[in-house]
């Protein structure tokens, strides 16, 4: 199996290519000096050909692309601004559309598309009011649901992993706020601390794989018990 990245930042892309051959496996970048935006018009088209023509049929497609709006203004519904909702909904929602329209006519029977969710889209808190972010993660369940039905027939599979609070750069304010410290055993109960991104990974791993042939237009949470309160 060879593993092909593509995205707008190069320096990722490559540290992830370096990941995998560290590992033992194979994979390249596609045009990751210039970039491929796939929340962009053509972007994914551009990926899923690029990696078509070097590669073959593609067995399976992870969506990982995301944004918080914060910095924008996103907040609750009255604080919103046009900006921050249309942005937001443009990388975390329309990107996935893109990208399963440009996929799915390239994939191979029994493959899968695993698209990475969040658990904001079914759990609202307080602390983390940001209605263009929650919503856009939202508008996913219905869509991985629409794609997994029609490609069902292929044997294709299309799932959503909702994620909780993982410890990455995006997750910063929280992972810094001491109130919001406080409140991790009751908002992820399994564990006080913020999931690993190899958390996400081994969940992704396990969706891709053969082991989850008969899971499709599922909502998977990875995200320490935040959807049991």
């Amino acid at each position: 199996m060879t593993v092909v990245v593509a995205g707008s930042d190069g320096g990722i892309g490559r540290a992830c290519v370096a990941a995998v051959e560290a590992a033992g496996g194979t994979a390249f970048g596609v045009d990751l000096a210039g970039g491929i935006d796939i929340t962009a018009p053509g972007g994914a088209e551009q990926a899923i050909a690029r990696a078509s023509a070097a590669h073959g049929t593609i067995s399976g497609v992870v969506h990982a692309v995301g944004m918080s709006g914060r910095s924008l203004g996103d907040g609750g519904i009255t604080a919103c601004g046009d900006e921050a909702w249309n942005e937001v909904h443009r990388v975390n929602h329309a990107s996935v559309f893109r990208l399963l329209r440009a996929a799915i006519p390239a994939m191979a029977e029994g493959g899968s598309i695993v698209v990475i969710g969040s658990a904001l889209g079914t759990s609202l808190d307080d602390d983390f009011r940001t209605v263009a972010y929650a919503s856009s993660k939202g508008a996913l369940i219905p869509l991985i649901r629409a794609a997994a039905r029609e490609v069902a027939p292929r044997g294709v599979r299309v799932n959503l992993i909702s994620a909780g609070l993982v410890a990455t750069p995006m997750s910063r304010r929280a992972q810094t706020d001491l109130a919001i410290q406080a409140r991790l055993p009751e908002l992820m109960p399994l564990g006080a601390d913020l999931c690993a991104p190899e958390d996400i990974a081994a969940a992704v791993l396990w969706l891709l794989s053969p082991a989850a042939r008969r899971t499709t237009g599922a909502v998977i949470p990875v995200d320490g018990g935040w959807h049991l309160r």
